[in-house]
């Protein structure tokens, strides 16, 4: 079972239509559909809203959705159980592991179209973020402070710090990104 199963199911099991859970979530019913057919993730808060609407917590979503790792997690390239969670249309994530609640660490590539940009993020105190630049160029705001990412060159951040990512340049840009702890 995916996370998409594992929301239907839930959804079901409380009698409720997937319009009434996009009521209690405010998630559009149509981004409700693509997690429950697997073809998008949702970003993190939306994921949080779908779980209160639901009232269970993340943990609980993802709890027991697949075997622990038998000490490494493969997942090949261009690979359908890839999932994606969208910031908006020019803003994506694509987490590059699976079973990430299991995890020390949440490994993604973060792909921002032309005037693309994340939301402002600030994780708990003692979580940490690296960023590298893959191609484009990518301006990073942390706190007070501006950075931009280039291809090849990193940053490190205190990602408890209120920060954000956007692209205000004419071509893709796509960066790794390894958050430490898990945050979802």
């Amino acid at each position: 079972m995916d996370l998409g199963a594992r929301i239907r199911a839930l959804r079901k099991e409380q009698g409720l239509a997937i319009g009434e859970l996009a009521r209690r979530s405010g998630v559009a019913v149509g981004s409700l559909s693509r997690i429950e057919n697997g073809k998008g993730g949702g970003n993190a808060r939306t994921i949080e809203k779908i779980a209160e609407a639901l009232k269970v917590s993340v943990a609980e979503l993802y709890r027991g959705l697949e075997a622990p790792p038998q000490g490494a997690a493969y997942l090949e390239s261009k690979a359908q159980g890839a999932q994606t969670y969208t910031y908006d249309e020019k803003a994506s994530a694509i987490l590059l592991t699976t079973q990430v609640s299991r995890k020390h660490m949440l490994p993604q590539m973060i792909v921002l179209q032309p005037g693309g940009k994340t939301a402002r993020e600030q994780y708990p105190r003692g979580t940490e973020r690296w960023l590298f630049g893959l191609e484009g160029d990518v301006d990073v705001r942390v706190g007070e402070e501006s950075y931009r990412i280039s291809q090849g060159s990193t940053l490190y951040l205190d990602a408890s710090m209120p920060h954000h990512l956007s692209n205000a340049n004419r071509h893709v840009a796509k960066l790794i990104s390894v958050t430490n702890p898990v945050v979802l």
